[in-house]
């Protein structure tokens, strides 16, 4: 068996063959290195302009459960690099809503400052 390249997009293109319902029923391991998968795939697709809705697709079945298994820097992470932490806040709730905090605050030291955007 042979490994396939990194920047090889077969995981995700087998994840949304498949059925999304039973996604997260492939385990920790798999969904934390299909989020890093979908991270990469949605930086090529936005320089090349082409279409992320599919992984958005994939980010909207992920988040939850990173999110209800206390993994919420995963889930971050995932927003943050697929551009969609704006859906954040439909995740907080009084349990979690600490944490989510304590990381966003953390994360924001590597944020970029607007002037160097330009």
């Amino acid at each position: 068996m042979v490994a396939a390249p990194d920047d090889s997009d077969d995981m995700i293109q087998y994840a949304l063959k498949g059925t999304l319902k039973n996604l997260i029923d492939w385990g920790h391991e798999y969904l934390r290195t299909l989020s890093g998968k979908i991270g990469k795939a949605y930086d090529v697709r936005v320089e090349k302009g082409e279409s992320t809705d599919d992984l958005i697709v994939l980010v909207d079945v992920i988040v939850p459960r990173f999110i209800n298994h206390n993994e919420e820097p995963e889930a971050v992470d995932l927003m943050m690099e697929t551009e969609s932490l704006s859906k954040l806040g439909a995740y907080c709730n009084e349990r979690n809503y600490d944490r989510v905090c304590r990381y966003l605050c953390s994360c924001s030291q590597y944020a970029a400052d607007t002037e160097e955007m330009i």
